[in-house]
This record gives structure tokens, C-alpha cells and sequence, in this order.
């Protein structure tokens, strides 16, 4: 093995066509082998990090001659015998280089990448500053690093059929009995045990006799299999029409393009969609619809199931790897129309899309916080591009950047103004909480909103309340000294939960768990006190004023099973509960019918927090919240709680005037400069020993600050820092930041990666990432 030069040798070639799965394999050789005499394969380790991220050559021996592909990850030995993963990034017939190392052994075949997801890696290493090994665990399946090399047999079922006529032939009655119910058909062997009583053994001897043919079908395991209701009712009314031919037109191009549909809350966004994906794969193309949040795939997949049949895959982090491998597989095979799912689905391996939907495509959810840090939407551009698809961004209050590129003709801007079916928007109903607090009532539940739920039950109508946090307390502190109760491994205060009989402190960062001290832990005194509410001391409290009311609660802690929050809501939807309380997952895509009531417990938990973002995320989660309710024939109202009942961004989500907000907001972004008319990068420093990540952090600024007096004093930028991250400390590793307020252009790539350069192998105990554009500041 030995490292190229940066030159890439003319020999080496890129595949014409797209690459085709190679057959598994293995091999182990221990001798060096001259290159001219074979095959070589130009590899990049996963394991190194970006700064040693470079091309390396290595021999594909005979017994593996025709199995090593472009894309194909394959296992080497690197810096001695050290065995590593590599990716295959190029074949050659010779190397400059005299004596190679061979190729131990190729991966596991249904894990490869095509042309476009090996261009799709080296977009992320360029962009995001990642290494190979975590594009590609990325673009991978979760799970598929740690089997790659493992022997694997398929789950497969027994089919049989009758191949003769069995009139004349003196059959058992078990055999009697499978020859009555496969009649004409073909059925499973679990068939044939289930419902004629016919053991393997039978099937066995009647295939032996020739009464029967048998065959194996791969087996995929999907737990969405058989989803979904069919709906006749497919009619678009006028404006939704109108926006579904536009963006037909648009998909249909087979140009690379994007466009936002930007519609009221209730509008059909969603009707106008399918409509459009009804287009799209009646053109021999395919769909991905990306959601923000694993509790809105279920609906979304019984939605397009019911429509598209069993063409739909699913991918999303609580599949099992086994499903998300399965769903790879069928994908590959041409199996599959539409790819729905959270953020992952976006590397789904599609060979022929025709659009990228990005629904609530305001979400932070489709940034990555972690490596490599990546937004959806660069993916969906990126894919779009190179296959001549439409990226379609949809919301009722889409992000500020995506809406200026509207504005601006980046994006075709299409709009719908009219919720579906004559329905209108509720009624909003503002209330000041300062009124019940000079009355001594402080409480979740403010009078007023506790009005308008009673008048629900007596309506036989549902209710949904959000809670910005889960728990029962947001913190536990001492009424004589102030110590807070905070996490050993983090630097945050630790929630109070409820969890049955038994009371626990736990941290929503890493998990620590500790039981309810009794006594301060620092002044010793028995008076502690506890803090703030959650979505557990919310539904204690309306169980206590309305015994009656059937009370369900969804957010991390009650939906944490694999379909647990599929199951409240389908709880929810068929009217076996009153009330619905819970955290973000119910503010977004939901259409309950019978919703005519939602509350907002406390708007101001997230207005005034330190993020550039604060006003616009509020504004959103208030709007899409509001548009729970009325969404059928019953009018809707919605009670906001709040303590500053005159802000700006209060009174603009109540009269739902996404376009006064975005003017004030814009107007504020440019005069400070904040994207969209600036980018931040942002250089992080973390690591488990303090004093060293501190050293690092103000080691990289004075490189950084050197670079931009001199070499790099042409880029115009503003450094921030360093300083600590907002929570500081997180299972046990601490965080600093550097940012750089600029436009992320070319040169500034080549100032990031010569701060990464100077950073190779950090220490032992401290590493550096690069974040564009983070979703948090």
C-alpha cells in the first residue's frame, strides 16, 4: 500500500453506468503482489479522519477479479496488519507503484454505492468537512457498518403449486388437504400450515412424489406491510388544482428545479402532493417524502399506502436494521415508487426520482447534529441536480431563507390561501396570564383556558394542549440557599418525573437517572422546592378538574416503544380520548376532525431564548399548533397562554399573518446581516479533559485570526469566540465554539480546511468539527 499523489492517473476509470450489485466474497492474502500483473482499486479508509482522508492503491487478486466494483466496500490492511473498511473509489489496470497490498475481502453485496451516492459522499466530505467513513455510514442503512463483513442468508418463504392432476392419485388426508385449498393458486408453506393443517413434512413428500413444485421467494420484512385505507375522495378543489398543475409541470420537465408550496394551515397541501406524485410515477419515475418526525410517518404511510399500494417504503430510525436493510433491498430491486420518511430517507438509493418532497420543511429536525452535519434540503438540491427532479419544500410557515428564495425567484413560489373544504380558521383567543397570577392563580391551566375546555366535554368535542416540555418539573432547587439539582454529566439542571409510584430527577442529555433527594445536597436543609411544568404535571391537573375526561399524554417518555405514539394517536383519532397532551409531536401535520379546541400552555418558552431563530421557531409552533383545530365543519378555537400578550411575534401567529411576520423578520435579518444574507460556520471543540479543549479552542482562533490577516485577508468575515457552547458540558465532554460570520464561499472552504489541516489528529482527548450553518446557536 502506498499513498497517491493528488494527481488522479488517467488510468483509473469512473463506471459509464450506473454500478450493479457485486457478488460477496471473501479472500486473505498475506503476500505482496506486483500491481502491473492485476487488477488495482483505488480506495479511501473509513476509519481516518478528514484531514487524512486521502486515495491509496491496493491489488485485487485473482480470486476477487470481477467482484471488486466502483462503490464496492471492501476490507484492507492499512498502517501494518490493522484491518479497515475501504470504499472503492476507482479500478485501474496498473499503479505507478511498484508493490501493493491486496484486498482482503469485499462486503456484503447488498451494501454498495451507485455513481450518484459515491458523488453524494464526496459532496458531503466537501461541504460538511466530514470524513468518508461518515458520509457513508450516513448514506448506508443503519446497522449495515457492523454487518458488512458477516455471512448472510436471506429470510426466504416455500412456495407450492400443483403440477399434476391429482384425480387419480390416492392421497392422505393431509395431502387431500393441500391439494383442496392451493386449488389453481400458489400458496405459502405458513399458508398451508395455518389454514389446511398441512405440516412441512407433507409438503415435503408431495413435492418428492412430483404432485407438487416448490420455490423460494425472498422474504422483505416491513413492518407497514398491508398499511393503509383507500380513499375515493381524491377532488381538488379549484386553487389546489391549479397549484398541482404548476408543479406537474415543473416535475414533468425533467429539469433540476425547486419550488415551494406555501398554503394556510388546513389548505390540502398534502392532497395537492399526491396529486402531483400521481403524475410523477405514472411517468416511470420515483418519490421521497421526507417528514420531520418519526409520529407523523405513520399517518403519512397509511395516507399514500392507501393510495400507492404496496410501491412504499419506509425508512426512519426506529426501523430495526433488518427492516431498514430489507427496504434498501426492495428499493434496489425496483420495487418501490415512493420512499417515505424522517431525515435518512433522503439517501434512499432511487436510480430514477422525479421530485424530493420536504414537508414542514421549516423543521430544524432536517439539520444533522451529528457528523457529518448536513441539511436535508443541500441533499435534496443535490439529488435533484443530478437527476432532473423537482425539490418541493412544503409548510404554512416556511423557514425564512426558503421563503426569500421564493420571493426572489430561486424557487418557483406556489400558494394555496383557502383551507380545504370551507373550513376556516379558528378563533384565537389570547390570554394574559399576568390577569390570573394578580389573583393568586398560578397554574398550567390559566382560567380561561380552562373555560374553554370545559365547554368542549360538554360539546362531546376533543381538545389538544401543547406543553413545551416533558416531565412533571423542569428542575429541583433549595428554598434556602438556590443550589439546582443538575445532572453530574452535563451541565443542566435534572427534570422531575413521575413514572408510577416512584419519583426520579432525569437528564433529557444523557440519560442519568438519580432518585429525589430529601435534603440539600449542599446546605443540607429539608426545604426543596421544585420548578416549572411538564407535560406529566399538565395532564395531573386536568385529571383533577375534569375526573371525567379521558386524558391521553404523547411525547418522548409515553410514546417510547416502536409504535407507541402511532398507537395514542390512532387512539386519539378514533375518539377514545378527550384530550391530547403532548410535546411538538402533536403541533404539525395531524388532521383530527373533531378537534375544536387547542391550547398553548406557555408561549413564551421559547420566545426569548438566545438564538437569532427564537422569534421565527415560536412563530411557527404557534401557527401550526392553531391549525389543529377546525380543520373539518366544526369552527375551531385556540387559547394562546401567554405573559407578553402585546409581542409582535404573539399577535402574528394569533392572526396567523405569516406574511407581516416574514416582512418585520426580514427586515430585522438584513439590517443585522443574518442568513439569508450571511452564513455562519462554526468551529467546534470538544473533548472530555476541560483544560485541553479550552487550549485547543484558543490555539485554532489564533490560527484562524492569523489566516485572515494575512493569507486569507481577502475573505470579509466577522469571528466570534471562542466560547462555550450553550450547554457547556454533555455526558461528560465539554464544548467550545468559534464562528465565522460570512458567505460560505470558495476561499472560505480552503481557510476551514487549512484550520482542519493544522487540527490532523487533535489529541487524544479533544477533536474539532465544522458546522455550516447550525441549526442552534
Amino acid at each position: 500500500m502506498k499513498r497517491r499523489s493528488r494527481t488522479p492517473s488517467t488510468a483509473f476509470i469512473r463506471a459509464s453506468t450506473r454500478s450493479t450489485t457485486p457478488p460477496s466474497t471473501s479472500a486473505k492474502t498475506e503476500t505482496m503482489c506486483n500491481s502491473p500483473a492485476l487488477s488495482v482499486a483505488r480506495v479511501r479508509i473509513l476509519e481516518l479522519p478528514h484531514a487524512a482522508d486521502k486515495c491509496y492503491d491496493y491489488q485485487i487478486p485473482p480470486e476477487l477479479s470481477g467482484r471488486v466494483t466502483r462503490g464496492s466496500l471492501v476490507m484492507v490492511n492499512f498502517g501494518g496488519t490493522a484491518k479497515r473498511t475501504a470504499l472503492v473509489v476507482g479500478l485501474s489496470e496498473t499503479s505507478k507503484y511498484e508493490s501493493l497490498k491486496p484486498i482482503l475481502s469485499v462486503s456484503d453485496p447488498r451494501f454498495f454505492l451507485n455513481d450518484e451516492l459515491l458523488e453524494l459522499c464526496d459532496f458531503l466530505r466537501e461541504r460538511t468537512f466530514c470524513s468518508t467513513g461518515d458520509a457513508v455510514q450516513t448514506i448506508l442503512p443503519g446497522g449495515a457498518m457492523n454487518t458488512l463483513f458477516r455471512p448472510h442468508r436471506d429470510p426466504v418463504e416455500r412456495l407450492y403449486r400443483l403440477i399434476c392432476d391429482p384425480s387419480g392419485l390416492r392421497l392422505g388426508k393431509a395431502e387431500a388437504r393441500a391439494v383442496a385449498f392451493l386449488g389453481g393458486g400458489e400458496k405459502s408453506a405458513a399458508e398451508l400450515a395455518e389454514s389446511a393443517e398441512v405440516s412441512a413434512a407433507t409438503l415435503r413428500n408431495m413435492t418428492a412424489k412430483g404432485i407438487l413444485a416448490m420455490r423460494e421467494r425472498e422474504v422483505y420484512r416491513n413492518p407497514y406491510a398491508g398499511r393503509g385505507a383507500v380513499t375515493d375522495d381524491n377532488r381538488l378543489s379549484d386553487e389546489q388544482q391549479a397549484a398541482a398543475d404548476s408543479l406537474s409541470a415543473l416535475a414533468l420537465s425533467h429539469k433540476p428545479c425547486a419550488a415551494l408550496l406555501y398554503g394556510v394551515t388546513g389548505s390540502g397541501k398534502t392532497r395537492v402532493i399526491k396529486s402531483v406524485m400521481d403524475r410523477v410515477i405514472a411517468d416511470g419515475r420515483s418519490v421521497i417524502m421526507l417528514v420531520p418526525e418519526i409520529s407523523l410517518t405513520g399517518q403519512t404511510v397509511d395516507l399514500f399506502c392507501g393510495y400507492f399500494g404496496e410501491r412504499v417504503a419506509v425508512i426512519h430510525s426506529s426501523l430495526s436494521d433488518g427492516e431498514k436493510a430489507d427496504a434498501w433491498k426492495r428499493i434496489r430491486a425496483h420495487q418501490v415508487d415512493v420512499v417515505i420518511g424522517t431525515r435518512s430517507a433522503i439517501f434512499a438509493p432511487l436510480d430514477n426520482l422525479g421530485m424530493i418532497v420536504i414537508d414542514e420543511e421549516q423543521e430544524h429536525t432536517y439539520k444533522s447534529d451529528m457528523n457529518p452535519k448536513y441539511h436535508t434540503r443541500d441533499i435534496a438540491r443535490f439529488r435533484a441536480a443530478k437527476q432532473g427532479a423537482l425539490m418541493l419544500g412544503a409548510s404554512a410557515t416556511p423557514s425564512l431563507e426558503s421563503y426569500y428564495r421564493a420571493k426572489c425567484g430561486i424557487y418557483s413560489l406556489v400558494t394555496l390561501t383557502k383551507r380545504y373544504g370551507n373550513a376556516v380558521l379558528p378563533e384565537v383567543i389570547v390570554a394574559d396570564l399576568r390577569t390570573d397570577a394578580q389573583k393568586g392563580q398560578i397554574t398550567p391551566i390559566g382560567s380561561v383556558l380552562r373555560t374553554e375546555i370545559a365547554k368542549n366535554l360538554a360539546n362531546g368535542e376533543q381538545s389538544i394542549l401543547f406543553v413545551g416540555r416533558r416531565g412533571y418539573n423542569n428542575f429541583m432547587s433549595c428554598q434556602k440557599c438556590g443550589e439546582v439539582i443538575t445532572c453530574p454529566n452535563c451541565s443542566v439542571s435534572l427534570t422531575y418525573h413521575r413514572e408510577g409510584e416512584r419519583n426520579l430527577l432525569k437528564c433529557h442529555y444523557c440519560g442519568h437517572m438519580e432518585n429525589v433527594p430529601e435534603i440539600c445536597p449542599k446546605c443540607k436543609s429539608e426545604h426543596m422546592s421544585r420548578r416549572g411544568f411538564g407535560t406529566q404535571l399538565v395532564a395531573e391537573e386536568l385529571h383533577a378538574a375534569f375526573p371525567e375526561a379521558r386524558i391521553l399524554r404523547l411525547d418522548a417518555d409515553a410514546a417510547a416503544g416502536k409504535f407507541s405514539h402511532e398507537q395514542i394517536l390512532s387512539e386519539f383519532r378514533e375518539h377514545r380520548a378527550d384530550i391530547l397532551i403532548g410535546t411538538q409531536m402533536v403541533t404539525k401535520g395531524h388532521n383530527f376532525p373533531d378537534v375544536t379546541l387547542v391550547g398553548v400552555i406557555n408561549a413564551d418558552a421559547a420566545l426569548y431564548l438566545d438564538d437569532f431563530r427564537a422569534t421565527e421557531r415560536t412563530f411557527a409552533l404557534l401557527t401550526q399548533v392553531i391549525g389543529r383545530a377546525g380543520r373539518a365543519d366544526k369552527p375551531g378555537r385556540a387559547v394562546i397562554q401567554t405573559y407578553s400578550p402585546d409581542n409582535e411575534t404573539i399577535t402574528l401567529a394569533a392572526k396567523q399573518d405569516f406574511d407581516g411576520f416574514y416582512e418585520s423578520a426580514i427586515k430585522l435579518r438584513k439590517q443585522l446581516q443574518f442568513p439569508p444574507f450571511c452564513e455562519f460556520v462554526l468551529i467546534g471543540i470538544h473533548g472530555e479533559d476541560e483544560p485541553e479543549v479550552l487550549a485547543m479552542a484558543l490555539e485554532a482562533d489564533k490560527k484562524l485570526r492569523g489566516y485572515l490577516a494575512d493569507e486569507f485577508s481577502d475573505v470579509k468575515s466577522y469571528v466570534f469566540g471562542p466560547f462555550e457552547a450553550p450547554v457547556y458540558k454533555v455526558n461528560q465532554v465539554y464544548r467550545m465554539r468559534i464562528i465565522i460570520k460570512c458567505q460560505v464561499t470558495k476561499r472560505v472552504r480552503e481557510l476551514i480546511g487549512r484550520i482542519l489541516a493544522d487540527f490532523p489528529k487533535a489529541t487524544p482527548k479533544s477533536a474539532m468539527h465544522i458546522d455550516i450553518n447550525p441549526a442552534n446557536m
